[in-house]
């Protein structure tokens, strides 16, 4: 390639830009192009663009313990295999050079990347993907949908992959340069194993960055994190939930992804992120949508969307706190041909939705206030408001352990901020018919009554449950969910999220079980009771009056 087009270029001012030809400008704009797509080549790092705001979110993420779900294809492996080349190099990315953590680069660093076969995985997936000559993606070699290897050819020794590969120890040793000044620093090593090998192959040596491509056995897990744990490092998980039941990650349900996620048990120094394949644009999304209509609902909610195994059963199945899109044709969640149509039956009447949005407290609607008692743990409480069309925005939600008296001050509190004319109260009926307390005589409804919270009780069939999805359906005519729920409202998206039916310890050959597990089963429940009432904006408009207060801190006049 002729590279004389740089010393050209520099030797230009603005009077002789002006007097070339068309010919010689035509010339000299194709050697420039054919300049840049060389450095693309040999530094593809520089050019990395992620593929959505989530995988943006990894590279900015601080956390010391870091898992990644994801579909097959939605690139998963490519963004933590850069965020390693990252922290071994210390090139940032162009799109990420003012919003990456400088903290994270402490290089040079001792990296480590476990994958599931040295033959089948190392050899023929992950390597390529980090030698720069060599191109993934749907294109052809240069275009836009794909890139080539993420290791830069100036961060290899003498710019040579074999200067710097040793096949023996399978290690990999890349300059690591100052990500300010571009000063050399040092050789980062980055050592390459398989969960073949034994747990006690990985007890030994400290390492800064440990990268695990699908499951581990927890054992390997363990001895990694001790590693990690002694330098303060960082462990990163890339996997794709199994189909098979028998595959043992109930260790990383319990151990990695639910200490990540919001409530109680979160852990600060954990985070998760789930990809999608339908983010993912270097895909044909043409061809991703005709895959999708070969898949089951469970099949395609783990292959494209990356969903828990566990979660595989879900009572809401349709609830989701990121954007999906629907099909009004169809009937079903869909993904979009390159088009924009509906990769199923190509019907342009698509919508893209989610349920968690901002509801905005409107004092003239009228709200239903559902209660959930526990005698030894705190009562639940949700508050759903209703519009005029009938449909239904959860706005408020509540955990408060202590006495009737002790919510009703709460209750109060809650309903004077939000100054709502009129409020209905229902309560769980199986709850408020026992004996709140050592007196038998007295229920919860009872107990509550006598504080000045009157609750009727609810209707407890199934059916809710079925009306509930059909809420949660995008409408036709306004192309929203029928229920939605306040970002605020943090449990009830964690619950609607996990809430899941029972199932069968044998499942071979199986129907789903009808019954609902309890984990998790709160505030969907007070969904349920919600439904089997049938609330319309007319008739609750004449019930309820409660304490009135012109403003208040959750109106939208002083909602910051």
């Amino acid at each position: 390639m002729d590279l004389t087009a740089l010393d050209q270029l520099q030797g230009l001012t603005a009077d002789s830009l002006a007097m070339l030809s068309d010919a010689e400008m035509l010339t000299l704009t194709n050697q420039l192009l054919q300049v840049q797509a060389l450095d693309r080549q040999t530094n593809q790092l520089k050019y990395y663009l992620p593929v959505s705001e989530t995988a943006t979110a990894i590279h900015r993420s601080t956390k010391r313990i870091i898992g990644v779900g994801g579909g097959n294809g939605s690139s998963k492996t490519d963004s933590c295999l850069v965020e390693l080349c990252i922290r071994a190099t210390g090139e940032i990315p162009l799109s990420l050079r003012d919003s990456y953590p400088r903290e994270k680069l402490r290089g040079p660093i001792n990296c480590r990347v476990v994958v599931e076969s040295i033959t089948n995985t190392l050899e023929t997936i992950i390597l390529p993907k980090l030698k720069w000559e060599h191109w993934q993606g749907v294109d052809q070699p240069g275009g836009v949908r794909g890139h080539y290897g993420w290791l830069p050819k100036h961060c290899l020794q003498k710019g040579d992959w074999s200067a710097s590969w040793t096949g023996r120890t399978r290690t990999l040793d890349v300059r690591y340069h100052d990500p300010d000044t571009g000063e050399y620093r040092g050789l980062s090593r980055i050592q390459f194993m398989s969960y073949d090998q034994d747990p006690a192959d990985f007890a030994s040596g400290d390492f800064h960055f440990i990268l695990h491509d699908e499951p581990p056995k927890e054992a390997i897990w363990v001895e990694n994190l001790v590693r990690a744990k002694r330098v303060d490092g960082t462990m990163m998980l890339a996997m794709t939930w199994p189909d098979d039941p028998t595959t043992p990650v109930d260790w990383i349900i319990d151990r990695v992804y639910e200490v990540a996620q919001p409530g109680k048990e979160h852990d600060e120094t954990y985070a998760w992120f789930d990809l999608f394949a339908t983010d993912n644009q270097n895909l044909n999304q043409t061809a991703l949508a005709e895959l999708a209509r070969s898949l089951s609902l469970s099949e395609r909610q783990r292959r494209i969307y990356g969903q828990n195994l566990r979660l595989s059963n879900r009572v809401h199945p349709l609830f989701t706190d990121v954007p999906k899109v629907w099909c009004f044709a169809c009937v079903d969640l869909t993904i979009l041909n390159e088009e924009g149509r509906c990769g199923t039956c190509q019907s342009d009447a698509v919508c893209a939705f989610t349920h968690v949005q901002p509801v905005v407290g409107n004092p003239a609607y009228p709200v239903v206030c559902l209660l959930d008692p526990h005698p030894r743990k705190p009562h639940m409480l949700l508050w759903v408001q209703v519009d005029p069309n009938d449909d239904w925005g959860v706005i408020h939600e509540l955990e408060c352990a202590g006495s009737p008296g002790e919510v009703q001050e709460r209750v109060q509190a809650i309903d004077e901020d939000y100054g709502w004319s009129s409020v209905t109260r229902v309560m769980d009926p199986n709850m408020g018919r026992s004996p709140s307390g050592v007196t038998r005589d007295v229920t919860w409804q009872d107990a509550f009554e006598r504080e000045g919270l009157v609750f009727d009780l609810a209707e407890d069939g199934a059916a809710g449950r079925q009306v509930v999805n059909d809420y949660l359906k995008p409408d036709p005519q306004t192309h929203r969910p029928r229920c939605t729920v306040d970002p605020r409202c943090l449990r009830t998206i964690f619950q609607m999220k996990r809430y899941c039916f029972d199932d069968h310890k044998l499942t071979k050959e199986k129907d789903q079980k009808q019954t609902t597990k309890q984990k998790n089963d709160d505030m969907p429940t007070l969904l349920k009771y919600l439904a089997n009432r049938s609330p319309d904006f007319r008739s609750l408009r004449a019930v309820g009056t409660v304490w009135k207060r012109d403003t208040g801190r959750y109106l939208p006049s002083s909602r910051k």
